[in-house]
């Protein structure tokens, strides 16, 4: 090969101290005592003439120059546009590869590229900008390419920065265009290092009707975490992104400092939010069942007691684990490498420690028969066994609540007025505990969710499974005649109301389509040059718009209101996005409503997975780490998982942990602060 092999003598020191030079780029002209960074200098040799410094070829010979105020983007189009010797030679040229897909695949190495993909993999990857110095890792990149340059851990931090800008410019233009509302859902945590942070996250349905999620804000929020310091962090994040104008609803863990916060946004932002705010604040409904279950937990902790001593007592050796494995290995049961002990804030940790001790029972009182140590009771175990199956419907509302890959908004009322219902049949159970334990929940039930949030239940009323006739449903089931009357015309008073908003939106700018792209109706002509035909016909369909305007009008919500409800209500299957896009054309202003409503979440389950990241970006590898550098990280890698399609599924990794005093065992790094 012609032309020399870039990096090839470099150690790892000397790619260190290049980067302590220059942090900022790391392809660059230095001055004429320091080696050259670009690429092309392996390409050029320089030499000294009268007027200055010149660049001469090393393929065709042509002096090109050499200046440093001059730069290198002529060197490069020589390079890649004239000298044909250069062309013909080079290692850059198109490489034929096999593909499973294609019969032939071109390939062409290009350094800019490779230091973008690399920069992803760090971020994706979660790995310290460090690792680009490891030994074994010089050896890997240069065993792929050997041509591609290994920069030092400063560029490789300059190009994640760098790469966080670009997408970030890319996400502020898909605002810019969006047509929709957009949803928000907020959580604070405190680092490891003591430095709390706030995560916003925004959920909006697009023009395609597919939802999204992404986190807008991992800002430090400075201490103390007051209603004031927080109302400050999500005024100033939405006004940055410019969505002020597109709230539609805020979703905040229930709390008194919460509460103040919304009322401030909603004093600010009024001009701007559905109903002037008055249904745009939505309580986690994961924290409120949380709180619900853990009120009837502690009527039932005696009946629970004497399983968890068990299973601590078993837990906290690897003797006494190793003696139990032998009796489930003689009864033929799996082996375990550890029983779940529950953590007693957790009520989804004691549901576990339950289902795994009751799948052991027989098991664990033969252990308790041969070592002598305390046993529950065949009457407790029988509590166990009545308390499990009663907080497995509470478990499977959690996940529905906690789903961030599919609208949730539309579930909320079938879900609350299930464990309603539950509650309400287990409380004329024969067995005094249960009674006892949803007569509690029942309480935190009425307190919390007696009253429920409008756009929630218009939610409800846009999957076109339940539309009104559910909402008339349950009501029936709770309310007295009179009552259950009002509150039925309360929420039509609403969905009409909201309705003509967007009906009058529409009016405003009727070039908008449901897609949310504008219709160009110029180039037509002048009048004059349409034939008399043509015109004639032109002049009826007028006519006939102004006779018909004249009639009463159906709306597009009273026909779908009258449209019998789709079959099967508890088919899981029902893509209720897809059943939107597919009826645009017979209801473009409702399901322009829906895309709104439908992408509001009812928990604040995404914005606590970032945390989840959060643990593991900001550890004690990285405590150096500036606050900007992690909202670029953590930002960045929830950006880049969705454009390579490898999101977490939040609904099968459900998080319980809602409770203020608990929130850390997400990761072990991060701890609740509100």
């Amino acid at each position: 090969m012609s032309h020399s092999k870039v990096g090839e003598n470099e150690t790892v020191e000397d790619l260190r101290n290049e980067d302590d030079r220059n942090e900022d780029t790391a392809e660059n002209i230095c001055d004429n005592s320091s080696r050259k960074r670009s690429w092309v200098w392996n390409h050029f040799i320089e030499e000294k003439n009268s007027e200055g410094s010149i660049a001469k070829c090393k393929y065709c010979k042509k002096v090109l120059s050499g200046s440093t105020k001059g730069g290198t983007s002529h060197l490069k189009r020589h390079l890649e546009n004239v000298c044909k010797k250069y062309q013909k030679n080079s290692t850059n040229q198109l490489l034929l590869l096999p593909s499973s897909k294609d019969p032939i695949k071109c390939f062409k190495f290009n350094q800019e590229e490779s230091r973008k993909i690399l920069a992803k993999f760090i971020i994706c990857a979660e790995l310290p900008f460090r690792i680009v110095e490891h030994t074994v890792f010089l050896d890997f990149m240069r065993s792929l390419q050997p041509l591609f340059k290994i920069m030092g851990r400063k560029t490789v931090k300059h190009d994640c920065m760098a790469l966080y800008q670009e997408e970030r410019k890319k996400l502020h233009d898909v605002f810019k265009n969006l047509s929709s509302r957009v949803s928000f859902t907020t959580d604070i945590w405190t680092s490891n290092q003591k430095i709390g942070y706030i995560s916003i996250t925004a959920h909006y349905i697009d023009s395609d009707f597919t939802l999204h999620k992404k986190i807008i804000s991992f800002n430090k929020l400075p201490y103390p975490h007051t209603s004031f310091a927080i109302e400050d962090a999500v005024k100033k994040c939405l006004v940055e992104w410019k969505l002020d104008y597109k709230i539609c609803a805020i979703t905040l863990d229930n709390c008194s400092t919460n509460d103040a916060v919304m009322r401030r946004l909603r004093d600010h932002f009024c001009y701007s939010m559905l109903f002037s705010g008055e249904y745009s604040h939505i309580r986690c409904c994961a924290h409120i069942l949380n709180i619900m279950v853990q009120d009837g937990m502690k009527i039932i902790h005696e009946a629970i007691e004497c399983i968890r001593e068990i299973v601590r007592y078993v837990s906290a050796s690897p003797s006494r684990m190793q003696a139990f494995n032998e009796i489930l290995q003689h009864m033929r049961l799996p082996a375990r490498k550890g029983l779940t002990l529950d953590v007693p804030t957790r009520w989804n940790s004691t549901y576990e420690m339950l289902h795994d001790a009751l799948g052991y029972k027989d098991a664990l009182i033969r252990y308790a028969t041969e070592h002598s140590c305390v046993c529950p009771t065949n009457d407790e175990w029988k509590k166990a066994s009545i308390i499990l199956k009663f907080l497995e419907a509470f478990l499977d509302a959690t996940k529905v609540f906690s789903g961030c890959k599919y609208p949730t908004s539309n579930l909320y009322l079938k879900e609350v007025w299930g464990i309603r219902a539950l509650l309400m049949d287990e409380s004329i159970d024969t067995d005094e505990t249960v009674k006892q334990l949803t007569n509690e929940m029942l309480k935190k039930f009425n307190k919390y969710w007696s009253q429920c949030n409008n756009l929630l239940v218009i939610a409800s009323i846009l999957d076109p499974r339940s539309k009104l006739i559910f909402v008339e449903f349950c009501y029936q089931k709770a309310f007295e005649l009179e009552e259950c009357k009002k509150k039925i015309d309360d929420i039509r008073a609403c969905l009409f109301q909201l309705y003509n908003e967007y009906v009058d939106a529409t009016r405003m700018h009727p070039s908008m389509s449901s897609s949310g792209r504008t219709s160009n109706f110029g180039g037509q002509g002048d009048i004059s040059s349409v034939s008399s035909k043509k015109k004639f016909g032109m002049d009826f369909a007028q006519f006939r718009s102004q006779s018909s305007s004249k009639r009463p009008k159906r709306s597009e919500l009273d026909s779908y209101l009258d449209d019998d409800v789709l079959p099967d209500l508890e088919n899981k299957e029902f893509d209720i996005l897809a059943w939107w896009k597919s009826n645009v054309a017979v209801y473009p202003i409702l399901s322009r409503m829906a895309r709104d409503v439908l992408a509001i979440p009812v928990s604040t389950v995404s914005s606590e997975s970032a945390f989840s990241t959060g643990g593991r970006v900001v550890d004690q590898y990285r405590s150096s780490l500036s606050p900007s550098t992690v909202e670029a990280l953590v930002c960045t890698q929830d950006w880049l998982r969705e454009q390579y399609d490898e999101v977490a599924n939040c609904s099968s990794s459900v998080t319980l942990n809602v409770d203020d005093d608990t929130l850390d065992s997400w990761s072990g790094q991060f701890g609740r602060t509100e």
